[in-house]
């Protein structure tokens, strides 16, 4: 009896505490949300009623009990994406990939405790916490937690003094929403007596969830799921494949493979005959460099001539003099803008990434050589721009790590004028001349650029932009045409900006070097209007690395306002621009540059897709023979990006 009496009384201090504990969660979204009126008085009567629900002792078992299991992990599911988003934006196939996730969840703690008392009370606690934390990062830095995120734990833990942590009232109902998860899974009553059989239990749901994860990072369970992989946008990512997920399919992610043969002694061997040029140098007659990334500009017409109603680029085309251009192949279509910048400054490739990984987000955690380091060892003043939010693709600690001494986001473009709500070419590049005018007088400036203008999402209409470049053999103007013809109207844009620019610097006397790239030709979508027109399908450009490759390259150019050697490059990938233009500038390289010069004679392009041998043939990766003569660069690679502690001291520069 007093066993009873004890057990009544612990229940009732627990029923007490329960809606005493959920009650003052609502109160406090008073002040961090303004959580009132209809929502606070239902938040108080949720919370209350859960006290009511814990004092009941009620017992569910048998069948009930066993319904009650299969149905708590499809709450917790739920509960989990009402964090920051609707559950219903999944779709069923989706449901059910993260439905496993919990069932197997509530398994491995109901098998640990050996009953489903114990074990479905506590398993709702990890998704409930989780949730949580997601929540606060996303408010944070508006993107959600990512496999890649332990590497920044200590900076992200250094720096919460600086953030308020306030509740809204979506999260608060979610809070009740666990709780009573919690509760009723209390209820259930679903006993594993025998040792031998919870033992079991046990190591069947583990290797379940091994399996689980192992095999949710297969590209074959992604296809078969219908799952997104597109990194560059995390938010839509979580909120397509659901978090448990997307997260576990980010693991894949993580990891650098070791190339074959790799050691510090084989990255020593290969890098010996490549000794970095002699220094200190003097760069007083030295020019000022001016690099700019523009967003998604690209010459359609590399998949043949079509129907325009006049050139969208044509002060570019117009450049001859003092002048190089090339047919630059880069490594991603449509976006992951961050790898193309990764490759150029680096000089490193993502042929020797995991595939779909972005490393400014996911490998580059501490001070890194790059051209903008080594620019800044020879004395160059170096500058990093994006007229746009520094936290994109984790830019804000990145570019220092690359060595850029000042960085300049949208709240520097002070003025600016916009397109489409981002800062235009005009402005953007105007923003290069400023910094040009602000040096100290016989300072040289390196500065490089990435832009916003010519971003993604042409199909919706805009005030401020209109179609006037047009696709003369197109009759029927769907929308996908006319966002076509916007996109060309933006070329056009960046093709008068650029004109601007480069008058400028015709007219100063110091001298200059002016480098204008794309990141990425557009999406398909983009592209399919032209394709039609010139009877190019899908299936033809997949027969060969050849017609593939075309998605793949954009035009580039550099230009001097003294003499250079002209240039027509027919392929050149990205890896390879900062040594060319170190070159051509007549400025010293490191040993990094100086091997891939050499490399670039028998590999003109070298993509995480393709590559090109020196017959300009293009390759896919399948063609173990030809691309073995990449293992060397792969070797080096390794010891610059993983093997940090190894890294070969003054090759790839400071």
């Amino acid at each position: 009896m007093k066993n009873i009496i004890s057990k009544s009384r612990a229940r009732r201090a627990a029923a007490v505490g329960a809606a005493a504990a959920l009650s003052a969660l609502s109160i406090s979204a008073v002040w961090g949300d303004g959580l009132q009126g209809g929502k606070l008085a239902l938040a108080l009567f949720l919370s209350v009623f859960a006290g009511v629900i814990v004092a009941v002792d009620i017992q569910i078992k048998k069948k009930a009990g066993l319904a009650v299991c299969l149905f708590l992990p499809f709450a917790a599911l739920c509960c989990m994406e009402f964090y920051t988003h609707v559950p219903w934006d999944l779709s069923f196939l989706i449901v059910i990939l993260n439905y496993l996730f919990y069932l197997i969840l509530y398994g491995i703690f109901t098998a640990l405790f050996g009953s489903s008392q114990i074990g479905c009370a506590v398993a709702p606690v990890f998704p409930m916490l989780t949730g949580l934390v997601n929540y606060f990062v996303v408010s944070f830095r508006s993107s959600p937690i990512v496999p890649w995120d332990i590497f920044s734990i200590g900076t992200a833990t250094s720096i919460t003094d600086n953030y308020s942590f306030t509740l809204n009232y979506r999260v608060v109902f979610v809070l009740i929403g666990f709780a009573y998860l919690i509760i009723l899974g209390e209820k259930t009553r679903l006993e594993i007596g025998k040792l031998r059989v919870r033992l079991a239990a046990i190591c069947l749901s583990m290797a379940l969830m091994a399996g689980y994860v192992t095999a949710i990072q297969v590209e074959a369970v992604e296809d078969a799921f219908g799952m997104d992989d597109i990194l560059f946008t995390p938010n839509v990512l979580y909120r397509n494949n659901g978090f448990m997920a997307a997260f576990l399919a980010n693991l894949r992610y993580l990891d650098v493979e070791k190339p074959d043969g790799y050691s510090v002694e084989a990255a020593e061997e290969i890098a010996h005959p490549w000794e970095e040029d002699a220094e200190p140098t003097d760069i007083s007659d030295s020019p000022n460099i001016i690099v700019i990334m523009n967003e998604a500009f690209s010459d359609l017409s590399v998949y043949g001539d079509f129907g325009i109603s006049e050139d969208a680029m044509p002060f570019i085309r117009s450049l001859d003099k003092n002048t190089v251009k090339a047919n630059l192949y880069v490594s991603v279509k449509g976006g992951n803008t961050a790898n193309t910048e990764f490759e150029f400054l680096t000089g490193n490739s993502m042929a020797f990434m995991p595939a779909g990984s972005v490393p400014y987000q996911q490998f580059i955690k501490s001070k890194m050589p790059s051209l903008a380091s080594h620019m800044k060892s020879l004395g160059y003043r170096t500058a990093a721009l994006h007229p746009y939010y520094a936290s994109g693709w984790n830019r804000e600690q990145v570019y220092p790590d690359l060595g850029f001494e000042h960085t300049y986001f949208r709240e520097d473009f002070i003025n600016a004028s916009t397109l489409r709500g981002y800062v235009d070419d005009t402005s953007a590049f105007r923003k290069l001349i400023q910094l040009y005018e602000e040096k100290e007088e016989g300072e040289k400036l390196f500065a490089f650029e990435v832009t916003m203008q010519n971003h993604g999402g042409y199909s919706k209409e805009y005030p401020d932009l209109q179609p006037e470049i047009f696709l003369t053999e197109t009759e029927y103007k769907s929308t996908q045409v006319e966002s076509t013809e916007k996109y060309l109207t933006l070329i056009r844009r960046t093709d008068e900006a650029f004109e601007e620019l480069l008058s400028y610097f015709a007219g100063e006397e110091e001298k200059t070097v002016v480098v204008m790239f794309g990141d990425h030709q557009p999406s398909d979508y983009i592209c399919n209007p032209v394709l039609r027109e010139l009877g190019i399908s899908e299936d033809s450009r997949e027969k060969s690395p050849e017609e593939f490759s075309k998605g793949y390259v954009v035009p580039m150019v550099m230009w001097a306002n003294y003499d250079i050697e002209e240039e027509e490059i027919d392929a050149i990938s990205v890896n390879y621009l900062s040594s060319l233009l170190m070159d051509k500038t007549g400025l010293p390289k490191t040993g990094y540059q100086n091997y891939l010069l050499e490399l670039r004679e028998d590999y003109p392009v070298v993509t995480a897709n393709f590559f090109q041998t020196a017959d300009r043939v293009f390759h896919d990766y399948t063609d173990s023979e030809e691309k073995s003569g990449l293992d060397p660069y792969a070797v080096l690679q390794y010891n610059d990006m993983v093997d940090k502690k190894n890294r070969l001291a003054g090759f790839f520069g400071d």
